[in-house]
C-alpha cells in the first residue's frame, strides 16, 4: 500500500504539445493578363525566382484577360475569368498587396473601361482588407500604343489622389529595354523583359512593405542619384540571394528617412 501512494505521489510533468504555427499568407497576389503571362512560362522561371527571393506571393495570369468585364478569347478556348472575378476569388490568400497587370485588352474609359475598373478594384481591395493596390502601367508600343499612353495618363491621376494606389512604372521602365525583349507587337514579354518586370514588381513591393508603409521611402540604384539628404541610420538592403544576386547588384538599398 505505501509502495502505491509512494508511485501516487510522485510529481508527473505532463507534455502538452504546441499547436504549430500556420505560417503567414503570401504577401502579395499579382493577376495578369497575357503580358505578365509571360512570366508563367517556362523561359520565365528565372523571373519567378528572382521575385520569390525577395518577397512572397502568387500569380495568376491568362491570356485575353480584361479587367471588369468578359474576357476574350484566344481561338477555340474558353475566356478565361476576368481581373475582378479572379481577385475576388482569391481573397483571403495574401495579406498585404494587390498586383494588377491587366488591361491591355480594356478601353479606357466607358462603363467597363480602365477608369470604371479602377474604382472597382480599389473598392474590392479595401473589402478584403489589403493596403496596396500596386498597378502596372502599360507600356507605350505597338498598333494600340495611342491607348496604352492614354491608359497611363488615368493611372497617374487617379494614384496622385488615391493613396493606395500605388504605381509601378513599366512605361517607364520598359522604354529604353531592348526591341528584341519583347514580340513583335512590342508588347509580350521575352525571357529578358519578364526578369525587368520581376524586378520593377519587386521594387514596387519593397516600398509599400518598408517601415512607415513606404509613403517616404525611394529605391536606388547605380542610376539614380542617392536623396540629397544625409542616408537614415537603418538602411533596409534589398538584395536577393541565390543565382539571380547579380542581377539585381546594381539595385542596393531602400531609403527610408
Amino acid at each position: 500500500m505505501a509502495a502505491v501512494l509512494a508511485l501516487l505521489l510522485v510529481p508527473c510533468a505532463v507534455a502538452l504539445a504546441r499547436p504549430a504555427q500556420a505560417a503567414p499568407p503570401p504577401e502579395a497576389f499579382l493577376v495578369g493578363d497575357s503580358v505578365m503571362n509571360g512570366m508563367a512560362q517556362t523561359y520565365g522561371a528565372a523571373s519567378r525566382a528572382l521575385l520569390a527571393s525577395r518577397h512572397s506571393f502568387i500569380m495568376d495570369t491568362k491570356g485575353c484577360r480584361r479587367l471588369i468585364t468578359t474576357s476574350c478569347r484566344i481561338g477555340g478556348n474558353p475566356a478565361p475569368p476576368n481581373a475582378i472575378t479572379t481577385i475576388r476569388a482569391n481573397a483571403g490568400r495574401y495579406r498585404t498587396a494587390l498586383v494588377v497587370a491587366v488591361g491591355y485588352n480594356d478601353p479606357t474609359t466607358g462603363s467597363v473601361g480602365l477608369t470604371t475598373a479602377i474604382d472597382v478594384i480599389l473598392a474590392e481591395a479595401r473589402r478584403q482588407g489589403i493596403p496596396h493596390v500596386i498597378w502596372l502601367t502599360y507600356r507605350v508600343a505597338g498598333p494600340s500604343a495611342s491607348r496604352f499612353a492614354a491608359h497611363n495618363a488615368v493611372l497617374r491621376t487617379r494614384a496622385a489622389r488615391e493613396p493606395m494606389l500605388v504605381i509601378a512604372d513599366w512605361a517607364t521602365r520598359s522604354r529604353s529595354m531592348p526591341s528584341s525583349w519583347f514580340s513583335g507587337d512590342g508588347i509580350h514579354l521575352g525571357r529578358d523583359a519578364t526578369i525587368a518586370m520581376a524586378d520593377l514588381v519587386a521594387d514596387t513591393l519593397d516600398i509599400v512593405t518598408a517601415p512607415m508603409g513606404g509613403s517616404k521611402c525611394v529605391v536606388t540604384n547605380s542610376t539614380t542619384p542617392a536623396p540629397g539628404v544625409a542616408p537614415p541610420a537603418t538602411v533596409i538592403t534589398a538584395a536577393p540571394v541565390g543565382a539571380v544576386a547579380s542581377r539585381l547588384a546594381r539595385r542596393q538599398h531602400l531609403w527610408c528617412p
